[in-house]
């Protein structure tokens, strides 16, 4: 099986920022298994054993995402993603998701090893209810189809719909990744992606989100375009058991019409030091993210001041800085 489309864009692409339109926290909450489970119904053969599991949640409640509004969802592809539309349209070609794009599989795809149970439930009183959906004991499909067979690495996780307010969550229950490179295609945390009217023929996108670096306060890399560039968004390590990370919209309906300010840099190629053009006229805190999506670098812009990277290994980078509307790359020599 393919690693899902999307993800592969991602993962061969550094992203442009624009204007936040989710924000992102994170809390801890004691991880608790659904009292009532329902198990979900595939709408595909799968064997005994799911693998790109295709089915539909009803919420029995209207869900907002990007200003639209949905009373079920999809889970579609090789991830734990969870789409909003007809997916059942042979023709549709704009998707919107969220969930985690790491490629999930059955753990009973291995003959006499666990299985791996995927149910939702709806809990809450009218006006206030959110959707459930629980991927149990979940395996993952490179190690599986490796060469040495096998389903070490389990992970428990829940994606959380909420009817007031479109808010998004991932609650993290209980894991043993022994092998974190086999699970999370060679990264070493799982990737919890937002994606709003993505069109897969020219992929552009409304608004993209992922959720990177450290799982206890992590950093929502946002981007609206998908160039050529490789820059991989993930966690930097698997989160512990009651972690969670919430997205809320941070305007009425997930509005995307806001422009931030731009910025850019000088030289794209470094060896001491990166100049900023169109930086805040007050000091604002910045960021530099390495290839991995891991936090190398922050501190504030100084007017007439130059960022020293001297320090910095070789290798790619992107540059954000907060109120402004995009990150810039360059290449540390």
């Amino acid at each position: 099986m393919k690693k899902s489309l999307f993800l592969v864009a991602i993962l061969i692409s550094v992203a442009s920022f624009a204007q936040t339109s989710y924000t992102l926290s994170s809390y801890t909450s004691a991880y608790e298994e659904l009292t009532t489970p329902i198990p979900v119904e595939f709408l595909f053969d799968e064997d005994g054993h799911w693998d790109n599991p295709f089915f539909i949640i009803p919420f029995g409640f209207d869900f907002q995402i990007g200003g639209e509004t949905f009373n079920s969802s999809t889970q579609f592809g090789g991830g734990a993603m969870m789409g909003f539309g007809n997916f059942l349209n042979p023709n549709l070609s704009v998707i919107t998701f969220f969930g985690l794009t790491d490629d999930f599989v059955d753990g009973s795809t291995i003959e006499g090893l666990d299985s791996s149970i995927i149910s939702y439930q709806i809990v809450g009183s009218v006006g206030d209810r959110i959707a459930k959906v629980q991927y149990e004991n979940a395996a993952f499909y490179e190690e599986i189809a490796s060469p040495e067979a096998a389903a070490e690495n389990r992970m428990d996780f829940q994606l959380w719909f909420y009817e007031q307010n479109g808010i998004m969550e991932v609650h993290y229950g209980s894991s043993n990744i022994p092998n974190p490179d086999l699970a999370f295609f060679e990264n070493m945390g799982p990737s919890g992606v937002l994606a709003v009217n993505y069109n897969l023929d020219s992929e552009t996108i409304d608004y993209g989100a992922a959720i990177i670096g450290n799982p206890v306060d992590p950093t929502l890399f946002t981007f609206t375009i998908v160039p050529d560039e490789e820059f991989q968004t993930s966690l930097d390590s698997m989160p512990i058991s009651g972690q969670v990370h919430r997205l809320a919209p941070a305007s009425p309906n997930a509005v995307f019409n806001a422009k931030a300010p731009a910025f850019s840099i000088y030289p794209t190629i470094a060896q001491n030091e990166i100049w900023i053009k169109n930086a805040p006229q007050l000091s604002a805190a910045y960021r530099i993210l390495d290839i991995t999506g891991k936090e190398v670098k922050a501190g504030k812009t100084q007017s007439q001041s130059s960022i020293n990277v001297l320090n910095l290994n070789s290798g790619i980078y992107l540059i954000s800085i907060d109120g402004m509307g995009n990150a810039a790359k360059f290449i540390k020599k």
